[in-house]
């Protein structure tokens, strides 16, 4: 293990180092140093105790950001431009692919079902606009 995460273990304050050996994405040897720098600090019961009253407490707190980050809606640009995508048959979506990908990734499950909902929208409105000889390209181009 490197000298560099030998030192930010070393310097991590009880909080975040007993958060540190509770997280599994770590490498194993930084981990059994962090548990070894763990127990070299002697806390008490009761510090430990206080310790993970406060983790709990910071997971608590991330997991309503993450769903406040989940249910943000669509922005309206996002949303018009997506529709009129999906107005000409859901080719231009293609453009859309990575901020979809993204925001199911990041966790913003709201924007991602919002840009599959317009989408469709778009897609079901363009043969109901052609039917009623209202083709999507000829008020799009009135509007400009």
């Amino acid at each position: 293990m490197e000298r560099q995460v030998e030192q930010y273990i070393h310097g991590l304050p009880d909080i975040d180092l007993l958060e540190y050996t509770r997280t599994a994405t770590h490498l194993a040897e930084a981990l059994e140093f962090a548990r070894i720098e763990l127990a070299e600090r002697h806390l008490a019961a009761k510090r430990l105790a206080e310790l993970d009253k406060q983790l709990q407490q910071r997971e608590k707190v991330r997991q309503e950001a993450a769903q406040a980050k989940a249910a943000q809606p669509l922005p309206a640009d996002w949303r018009f431009a997506v529709l009129l995508c999906g107005l000409y048959f859901g080719l231009p979506l293609v453009f859309f692919i990575p901020a979809w990908r993204r925001f199911r990734d990041q966790g913003f499950h709201r924007k991602y079902k919002d840009m599959r909902i317009y989408a469709l929208v778009g897609l079901c409105l363009q043969p109901i606009l052609i039917l009623l000889h209202l083709p999507p390209w000829s008020w799009l181009a009135k509007l400009f």
